[in-house]
């Protein structure tokens, strides 16, 4: 029975864990900023897997200290046919589409958790990145 159990199983683990949207590169000035992988759905080699997050304000590790009016920006390793940006209220997201792959900070101190969603022909992905804005320009 195990015979045939192992056999029609493949005899193996599938790899999983390869198996998720791009990474990406976020940065302001010289600095990489810390982001987290939220809601995902990706398909490739006739494998699929979707992921579904806690609420994204929940769900951050770390929030990133980050000059007023700074410029940050969003580099994947594969680039998405679409990158939309919101910023977290009220357990709710409004999205924009993102032009020029960069986020304007204010100029004022705030604290802010962006959510960043892209789209691939394989898939989407959430991503959030909390930002605490330092000083503040004139």
């Amino acid at each position: 029975m195990f015979a045939v159990l192992c056999f029609l199983t493949g005899c193996g683990v599938t790899d999983w864990e390869g198996l998720k949207p791009p990474g990406l590169t976020i940065s302001a000035g010289e600095e990489d900023l810390s982001y987290t992988l939220g809601t995902f759905a990706w398909s490739e080699n006739k494998r699929s897997v979707a992921s579904d997050a806690p609420s994204l304000f929940d769900h951050v590790d770390v929030t990133n200290d980050v000059e007023a009016g700074e410029t940050v920006s969003i580099d994947f390793a594969q680039e998405p046919d679409l990158i939309e940006v919101g910023v977290w209220k009220d357990e709710e997201v409004v999205f924009k589409q993102l032009e020029g792959n960069t986020i304007i900070l204010p100029n004022e101190k705030s604290d802010v958790l962006y959510v960043i969603r892209a789209e691939w022909p394989e898939g989407d992905a959430l991503y959030a990145l909390s930002i605490k804005t330092i000083g503040a320009r004139p």
